[in-house]
């Protein structure tokens, strides 16, 4: 590595980008990078709930270990999942960073723990079960008691046609919180597929019976997904030589409405900066949102920079701010929504 490029250095490049960063130099933490704050199965010592990574971690990078305690930023964070030293976990985010492109760096891999326990996900019968049971208690969105539903979408400016295998609506599921039911609600249940197209987890909008979102603390949820989901989407239409992507599920079927063009939802700014489209799509219409933070926009362009040296065509469409008083973002279902308001 060029010794010139200080940790200080690295780190301030890296604030702000750590999801990004340890969900590609770390893949067994993307479970915990898609739930921020939130507990999940520990990477290293298995479990249900052993592990979180801090709500701020994409400014720092930090996470905490029921059994190994807290790591204060993401160096730390790295050396812990990856059984790295310092200076792996520097060179790697630097490399990752492209902080030293002249330099001959091969990738650096996770080594294995010795005399360690092998690492245990949550038991995928389990999990299967799971998935399985929530789905088989969704209805058609069509259906005459999936109203919630339809007025949420309704309420977003939104009438396209939905696939009852990929988005069904369920009347009445468990909201859970630190493992506590703190109510039960209608929700939106979306299929998320892995970068392979196979089923991997259950995506859920937790709605009131008016079609607005449930005033709980993460109306929007997924599932313990069977295995890796990174690469992955919601792939709400078939994919043609032009594929469109956004982030939610909402401006995905928005774009689709007013364009006609097959769009997937990639979920969160982590799993869209990450996606893979599939074999046969030569040009891939990236919709960003508008975000007060600018994490919609950033892995818009990491999606694009990243599919631009692959050779595929890409092209990336940004709302027009400005964004208005009281919202943390625009999204495209938002700024359409608005224009109409405006034009009646």
């Amino acid at each position: 590595m060029n010794h010139r490029i200080e940790a200080a250095v690295v780190r301030q490049h890296a604030r702000g980008q750590w999801f990004g960063i340890v969900g590609r130099l770390a893949p067994t933490l993307e479970q915990a990078l898609a739930r921020p704050g939130r507990h999940v199965p520990c990477p290293v010592h298995g479990g249900r709930d052993g592990f979180r990574v801090f709500n701020d971690a994409n400014e720092r990078g930090g996470g905490i270990c029921n059994t190994c305690g807290a790591f204060s930023d993401g160096f730390a964070l790295l050396m812990w999942a990856n059984n790295w030293g310092f200076r792996e976990a520097l060179e790697a985010v630097a490399q990752d960073l492209r902080l030293d492109a002249g330099s001959t760096w091969t990738t650096l891999q996770p080594k294995p723990r010795p005399n360690a326990a092998p690492v245990q996900r949550q038991d995928d019968a389990v999990a299967e079960a799971a998935l399985r049971r929530v789905w088989s208690e969704t209805l058609d969105p069509q259906d005459p008691k999936a109203l919630p539903l339809q007025r949420y979408l309704l309420r977003r400016g939104i009438d396209a046609e939905l696939d009852p295998s990929v988005v069904r609506f369920h009347p009445g599921l468990g909201y859970y919180q630190d493992r506590r039911r703190i109510g039960t609600y209608p929700a939106l249940i979306a299929r998320v597929s892995d970068a392979q197209g196979r089923p991997a987890s259950l995506h859920r909008i937790y709605l009131t019976p008016d079609g607005r979102k449930a005033p709980v603390e993460s109306p929007k949820k997924m599932m313990v997904p069977l295995g890796p989901v990174v690469g992955g989407a919601i792939r709400l239409y078939p994919a043609g030589a032009t594929l469109g992507i956004t982030e939610g599920i909402e401006t995905a079927l928005v774009i689709r409405q007013r364009l006609r063009m097959p769009v997937w939802a990639g979920v969160s700014t982590t799993l869209m900066e990450r996606f893979e489209p599939p074999k046969g799509v030569t040009l891939v219409v990236v919709w960003a949102d508008l975000d007060i933070s600018g994490a919609g926009e950033l892995a818009a362009e990491k999606l694009l920079d990243r599919l631009v040296v692959r050779g595929v065509r890409v092209a990336m469409h940004v709302p027009k701010g400005p964004i208005p008083r009281g919202m943390k973002g625009l999204d495209w279902a938002d700024l359409w929504c608005i224009k109409e308001l405006a034009a009646a």
